[in-house]
């Protein structure tokens, strides 16, 4: 299984995972594969609704989400399977996230606190606590950088999404207005080396993603995966402790290696940065 991330390097799926400008105009040709650098094509449409998303959402000091995920399963000489997840999100910026996920992967939450986070493994009662950076972002480019994890849909969560989504796309086009998450976005699609996605774009006042699909294109069997953002909540009322970890009775705390070690349902997937798409 593949999971997510548009980011720079090697990403997603232990620590935070295992709880929670150039332009074109018109429309560019079609990415093809190339064994340098490719050209630059994102249609202008394209960029500038990705950018009224970004600094939307850059906007926030606090939000919560709650997402329905899936990914593909493709066992070798087995029919591709999809197993589903369901993810929230809570953010008070600068320095404080949870996140929790249950379903057919993992039964994890985790919480940052500006000093710590923490991975609670809900299933055995286990959890794993690591020194932080003292900002959410530092503290999501520590876990990149020394763990070479993240947090599926980290990237809207950094408080320039428009930089992180943007780093490595070689293509861009904004496809019309289509239904997601049952209300009107802007669909874009775009590419990058080794992936191609689309994001849906909520079309009303609140530039918000609703949906997001990332194909793993040099993948066998192209996996891919999806998350539609049904709930948002732009001023919630966050409890004192929300973003505090309390050890459940009877937790065992274990070696973050162990917590973070990436198993068949967490496997990271490998994003570079340059190239093009198919």
């Amino acid at each position: 299984m593949v999971v997510p991330s548009m980011k720079r390097k090697p990403l997603i799926a232990a620590a935070l995972a295992l709880a929670l400008p150039g332009t074109a105009g018109g429309q560019p040709s079609a990415p093809g594969a190339s064994s340098g650098p490719a050209a630059r094509a994102v249609e202008a449409r394209a960029d500038e609704e990705l950018k009224k998303m970004s600094e939307f959402l850059a906007k926030l000091p606090r939000f919560a989400l709650e997402a329905e995920e899936s990914f593909d399963e493709i066992p070798d000489g087995q029919p591709r399977m999809e197993l589903t997840n369901l993810r929230r999100i809570a953010v008070s910026r600068p320095d404080r996230l949870a996140a929790d996920a249950t379903g057919d992967t993992l039964n994890r939450a985790a919480w940052y606190d500006g000093k710590t986070v923490t991975v609670l493994d809900k299933e055995h009662n286990a959890y794993a606590t690591l020194e932080a950076a003292a900002t959410i972002d530092a503290t999501l480019d520590t876990l990149e950088d020394d763990y070479d994890v993240s947090l599926p849909l980290v990237d809207i969560l950094y408080a320039d999404p428009y930089a992180v989504l943007t780093e490595g796309v070689t293509y861009g086009r904004y496809l019309g207005l289509h239904l997601a998450a049952g209300v009107p976005c802007h669909h874009l699609v775009f590419s990058q080396a080794t992936i191609e996605w689309q994001i849906w774009i909520d079309a009303s006042a609140q530039p918000l993603p609703r949906r997001l699909v990332i194909t793993y294109v040099h993948e066998p069997g192209e996996p891919a995966y999806r998350a539609t953002i049904r709930r948002w909540n732009l001023d919630p009322k966050f409890p004192e402790d929300l973003f505090t970890f309390e050890a459940p009775e009877g937790a065992q705390k274990i070696d973050v290696k162990a917590m973070t070690r990436p198993d068949e349902g967490d496997r990271p997937a490998v994003v570079p940065s340059q190239g093009g798409g198919r």
